[in-house]
């Protein structure tokens, strides 16, 4: 492409190098942009960053077009007199008509009905700021692309365990024996990942990649599952069953940090049936709180409070409470629901034999078993429990929107999430670790607008446009519950949509 003329400068014209960070996708890298008579020349990685380390790829160094692409638009356009809506005919009017014709017409909408504001936004990279601006403005209507492209990742993996991949956390390659990598393209966190997975090859670790094509991550793994598109979830549940069925879960982890011994309500009659069964034990030994729950005690052959020191639960079996009330812990609710996964089942689904199927299942259960991690950091527990050092299951997972990108894309995610916590390798050397502010509590608390109260003129929302429904209350709907989002987004019909649904609003995206 001819240069346009104003970027032919002198080669003596002023020179300087600017040190940011890069805003082409989620990766954040460190670049260098290199100027001449304040024009951007030419972009680079920075060396100094320690994210990239100078690595930088085409997406990053294209960013100097968002400067100066000619298809870029330098004045504000406004349909021309006349014409119809879509015919594409616009004229170019100034910043000050621009301004002066959105004012008018915001301040009409927020002095009368915030919300026939629909504000919806593209891959900004400011949600913050956006989301700040329809909370000020009132308009519970924003939703960010998030919704329509893999936010059901963070969704899935946050309402399980309270952190993600990607800004939210990732795989510890550098303690890792074992890295397995399903549904990822080259797009997010790739230059990181690719300097990480070369070091972890060179350290002997044994890298699986499962995509329906082979990919360049995949190019260099140690073996490559091909996989029907969209059928990652029937794969996941075969390997929790074969996990299961060979005993190699991880016991402690899951008594310690998960709610798998917790006893929950199987009375089919009780308005409480399938929640979990709260106390109203005694206090002992200075324990006990109505919000506890309950274990099934080994020792005792009784149900007791889930936080009491000397207990140790059964994951397994059927019993019954004082009262009569059938109960069983949710790790045996696991067992019941992918009693049928088999790997022939996942395979007549997924086009990965069965045999595969379970040899992946023994490798990831015998690697987490037999070859923790031990490192010798002293650390105390959320009990006050005192620890000499810090152990983890070496495998490690990462996952993007290959899983994400489907209609059963949250519980695909979810399921992922499982097969990580049965194994134990959340938040701990080796396996997958959080980055501040994550793990966020379960479930998140960040709440939304919960009523259409919240949406008054000329005032504010009570909460952020977006946010994490813990309860059927924190739904956004009225008072016959209907959604109150012009998307439907955090009602009964998308209770879950942290991101909102801007796809059924704006159906061709």
């Amino acid at each position: 492409m001819k240069e346009p003329e104003k970027h032919r400068d002198s080669e003596t014209g002023k020179t300087e190098v600017k040190t940011t960070t890069c805003y082409m996708c989620a990766c954040r890298c460190g670049i260098r942009v290199h100027l001449r008579d304040d024009e951007v020349r030419y972009i680079e990685g920075n060396p100094e960053h320690p994210l990239n380390k100078g690595v930088i790829c085409a997406k990053g160094a294209s960013g100097i077009m968002k400067q100066y692409s000619p298809a870029r638009l330098l004045k504000p356009l406004k349909r021309k007199e006349g014409t119809d809506r879509g015919a594409g005919s616009f004229e170019a009017i100034t910043w000050d008509e621009a301004f002066g014709t959105l004012e008018a017409r915001l301040a009409h909408i927020r002095s009368t009905d915030p919300k026939k504001l629909a504000f919806f936004t593209g891959r900004d990279q400011m949600q913050a700021l956006t989301g700040m601006f329809a909370k000020q403005f009132g308009t519970p209507n924003y939703a960010a692309h998030g919704g329509f492209c893999s936010v059901n990742m963070a969704a899935g993996l946050i309402y399980t365990f309270g952190g993600s991949f990607w800004e939210f956390g990732g795989p510890d390659l550098e303690r890792a024996k074992l890295f397995v990598m399903i549904g990822t393209a080259e797009d997010h966190h790739s230059n990181p990942m690719k300097m990480a997975l070369g070091q972890f090859k060179r350290d002997g670790g044994r890298f699986v990649a499962i995509n329906p094509v082979r990919s360049g991550y995949a190019a260099i793994a140690d073996d490559w599952i091909a996989i029907k598109p969209g059928t990652d979830g029937a794969l996941l549940l075969a390997l929790i069953h074969e996990i299961l069925k060979m005993g190699l879960y991880d016991r402690d982890f899951l008594v310690n940090y998960t709610n798998a011994p917790e006893l929950v309500n199987q009375d089919q009659d009780s308005a409480d049936f399938g929640l979990f069964v709260r106390t109203d034990l005694p206090i002992r030994d200075g324990c006990a709180d109505p919000q506890n729950k309950l274990w099934w005690d080994r020792h005792s052959d009784e149900a007791v409070d889930n936080r009491w020191p000397d207990a140790d639960p059964r994951l397994m079996g059927s019993y019954k409470l004082e009262d009569g009330t059938p109960v069983k812990p949710s790790f045996q609710l696991l067992h019941d629901q992918v009693k049928d996964y088999t790997p022939e089942w996942a395979a007549d689904i997924t086009g990965i034999d069965a045999a595969t199927i379970r040899e992946l299942a023994h490798e990831m259960g015998i690697t987490a078993r037999d070859q923790k991690i031990e490192l010798p950091i002293a650390w105390t527990d959320a009990w006050g429990n005192e620890h000499d050092n810090v152990t983890g299951p070496p495998v490690a997972f990462h996952a993007m929107r290959g899983l994400a990108a489907h209609s059963n894309g949250f519980q695909t995610i979810r399921a992922l999430g499982i097969l990580m916590t049965i194994l134990g390798t959340i938040d701990r050397p080796g396996g997958v670790r959080h980055r501040a502010p994550f793990p966020r509590p379960i479930p998140p608390c960040a709440k939304g607008p919960t009523g259409p109260e919240a949406v008054q003129p000329d005032t504010p929302l009570d909460g952020m446009p977006l946010g994490w429904p813990g309860a059927p209350e924190d739904l956004f709907v009225d008072d016959e519950g209907q959604p109150v989002r012009l998307d439907k987004a955090f009602s009964w019909e998308h209770p879950l949509s942290v991101h909102g649904l801007m796809h059924n609003v704006i159906t061709n995206a």
